[in-house]
């Protein structure tokens, strides 16, 4: 498929990467997530344009997109069908097919694969994202003096969070941007993608290698003393901003792209603390969730910790200089026996 194939569709204040419709037609599919396949006769004839034939075509729906094609209890499946005429099958959840039946007469067939399409599109940001654009640190040492850190201060400062709430040191990683690749195909492509950026990556980096000062603590909530996110600094070690030029470059290309539909600025920082109370030992810690992210002033999830005794005395703590050696396509809760998270692919960097 060529780039032409390939639109940028605004719902709402979000963008989706889309792909235009079969021979010609101004009908879109959300890449990945919808993907029709050739019409095939049915035993009444050819499929053709107003024959008055019946014919019957498969479309590719992620399942996590099917629920919304659904609805309660059949409702929105029930109107689909009744709208267009056409008769419509979704496969039952434990069959785990993404392929979705039209049947029908041509104009059935297009006007319900228009009626999914703005059903997928609309609903696409309702589903959880699977990777991130990741710069794992991977320094040894640095990953050490982060644990001993987290003793220190789940021992001193913060007691009554859940032990969860400290991010292994082998995961540490600073988070570009936020990716929903929701088929094989759809990961394939974006390593592909960042891989094509290594030319302009390698211009901004040029042959030295990207080394990082690792330090200086800070909470994403404006009132420390109601933290939820304690995080550290990155910065570049050598004050030349290659970071930032890295970061803003790999994210804008994404954007651009159609990868990225968050809204959330970027900002160059490594998560060491997500709080969460010990009844909640068995949540979801997301990777690149939105950090401090608040509601009314509160925190989304109710807990908070007083990390302003914690911020007076380590405030200024350094964790040390590391080499960032990768740019990763991350998968969101996968990691291996060291802590890190999985990967699909990576771009080295000099």
């Amino acid at each position: 498929m060529s780039s032409n194939d390939i639109r940028i569709v605004k719902v709402g204040s979000r963008r989706y990467r889309v792909r235009t419709g079969l021979g010609g037609s101004s009908d879109f599919e959300a890449a990945g997530a919808f993907e029709p396949s050739k019409p095939r006769p049915t035993p009444h004839g050819n499929v053709g344009p107003n024959t008055g034939k019946s014919g019957r075509i498969s479309i590719n729906v992620s399942r996590q997109l099917h629920k919304y094609i659904v609805g309660t209890r059949g409702s929105t499946l029930d109107k689909l069908r009744q709208e267009s005429h056409a008769k419509i099958t979704v496969p039952p959840e434990r069959n785990r097919s993404d392929l979705i039946e039209i049947e029908g007469l041509a104009d059935e067939r297009e006007k319900a694969q228009a009626m999914i399409t703005k059903l997928v599109a609309n609903n696409m940001a309702n589903v959880p994202y699977t990777h991130f654009i990741s710069l794992p640190l991977s320094d040894l040492d640095v990953q050490r003096k982060v644990g001993e850190f987290q003793r220190d201060v789940q021992q001193r400062f913060i007691q009554n969070a859940d032990c969860s709430s400290f991010v292994n040191p082998g995961s540490l990683h600073i988070t570009i941007g936020m990716l929903r690749l929701l088929a094989p195909a759809d990961v394939t492509k974006a390593v592909e993608f960042l891989k094509s950026l290594g030319k302009d990556i390698d211009g901004i980096l040029g042959a030295r290698p990207l080394l990082v000062n690792v330090g200086k603590l800070a909470t994403m909530e404006p009132n420390p003393s109601q933290a939820r996110i304690i995080y550290t600094n990155v910065d570049d070690f050598d004050d030349g901003g290659r970071l930032k030029q890295l970061c803003a470059l790999v994210r804008d290309k994404f954007d651009e792209a159609g990868y990225i539909d968050e809204k959330r600025e970027l900002k160059i920082h490594v998560t060491l603390v997500r709080a969460k109370p010990a009844r909640d030992a068995d949540a979801d810690s997301s990777a690149g969730a939105p950090a401090g992210d608040t509601k009314r002033g509160r925190p989304r999830n109710g807990f908070s910790v007083n990390a302003a005794p914690l911020l007076k005395e380590f405030g200024a703590l350094s964790f040390g200089v590391c080499r960032i050696g990768q740019i990763q396509i991350a998968r969101r809760f996968r990691h291996t026996e060291s802590g890190a998270y999985e990967n699909d692919g990576a771009l080295q960097l000099a």
